[in-house]
């Protein structure tokens, strides 16, 4: 449902990129607008972050007694216009009949800084042409802008694999044709209708979807019970033979499974033994002459907690700081700091990364 162009505010606004977009509309639209929020329609059209947002509003006395429940949506006609923005300042004129619409960039940004629309008395579509052109070219303080032109009504083409719709404007002498896309939350945000309603209408899709995929996942269950069944009753005779296949090939098969399963427990013995030497010598690596190991327990196949001293806490600080960039540890801890007869005594617990020791026991 496409609502008259010149029955809408449009202003061009600065959002906060931290904050939600629809409070922050709402705010400006308040301050801005001479009517209390409850009597406006409104919507916006975000852009990227930091490029604020274009919203638009019109009073609902102007659609008083149009029911739009069942529309898929209402949208501000001007919208195929500004989607797809210009990449430089630029003018854009859009007619179609005796309804005229102008959009006016800066250059600033991907949003419009000016959107103007009449209504043109008829034989009197040329004069209201350059009356809208010059209106926007002044506000936006610009000469010599190039100017691009449409005809015609907007095509609109649904966009099956998603939630939204394509627009076509025809190009008018040498200007291209116009593609915009409005889909997905921008589709929501655009839409003027009062959020109830729109909420309403969703939580019906939704409601309908449930119920379709419900169908469908039935109908196919249907189907699958029917064709297992053709399936069982005609491949009968084909599982008997097999079944007898398998009986006389039992005893080959369960020798060769136990085989399997010693030798996978045999692999796993090899690849899970304890390897006390081999952290110790890892450890030994950066171990600093004035500390000492007095003893080392294993605490299952990764980590090993050795009791140690050395002649001053210095020493204790400058080797946890060397095991903490070996690349095979995967943490290192030291506790139960004490000094005890002129040695500082600790205890120090590290934890080996699963892959730090290859088949051969040495480190990869």
């Amino acid at each position: 449902m496409w609502l008259p162009a010149e029955a809408f505010y449009v202003r061009r606004i600065v959002l906060d990129v931290g904050a939600p977009a629809e409070p922050q509309v709402e705010l400006a639209l308040e301050a801005a607008a001479p009517f209390a929020l409850e009597q406006l329609y409104h919507g916006f059209v975000g852009a990227p972050p930091g490029a604020g947002a274009l919203l638009f509003a019109t009073h609902r006395r102007l659609f008083a007694g149009q029911d739009w429940a069942e529309a898929v949506a209402v949208l501000p006609a001007f919208l195929p216009l500004v989607l797809n923005p210009p990449t430089a300042a630029r003018l854009r004129f859009w007619r179609h009949d005796l309804d005229l619409t102008v959009a006016g960039w800066d250059g600033s940004g991907p949003l419009p800084a000016v959107v103007l629309s009449r209504r043109a008395a008829p034989g009197g579509e040329a004069e209201c042409r350059v009356t809208l052109l010059d209106e926007a070219a002044g506000r936006l303080a610009l000469a010599n802008l190039a100017t691009e032109e449409y005809t015609g009504p907007a095509e609109i083409r649904n966009l099956r694999q998603r939630a939204g719709w394509e627009f076509v404007l025809k190009g008018a002498g040498a200007t291209p044709d116009l593609r915009t896309r409005c889909e997905g939350p921008a589709l929501e945000t655009a839409d003027v209708r009062d959020p109830m309603v729109l909420q309403t209408r969703r939580q019906r899709q939704r409601r309908n979807r449930l119920l379709w995929r419900g169908f469908a996942l039935g109908a196919a269950g249907m189907a699958m019970a029917a064709l297992l069944e053709l399936a069982l009753s005609g491949g009968g005779k084909l599982f008997a033979r097999q079944q007898a296949t398998l009986e006389a090939r039992a005893v080959t098969v369960a020798k060769i499974e136990a085989a399997q399963a010693l030798g996978a427990r045999v692999e796993e013995l090899a690849q899970r033994r304890f390897r006390p030497f081999e952290m110790l010598a890892v450890l030994n690596e950066a171990r600093p002459a004035s500390v000492q190991f007095v003893r080392s327990v294993n605490q299952g196949h990764h980590t090993l907690v050795i009791e140690a001293q050395a002649r001053d806490a210095v020493s204790v600080g400058a080797y946890e700081g060397a095991l903490r960039g070996i690349a095979v540890l995967e943490s290192v801890g030291i506790r139960d700091v004490r000094l005890r007869e002129g040695l500082v005594t600790f205890q120090l617990t590290v934890v080996f990364k699963p892959a730090a020791f290859g088949r051969e026991g040495g480190r990869p």
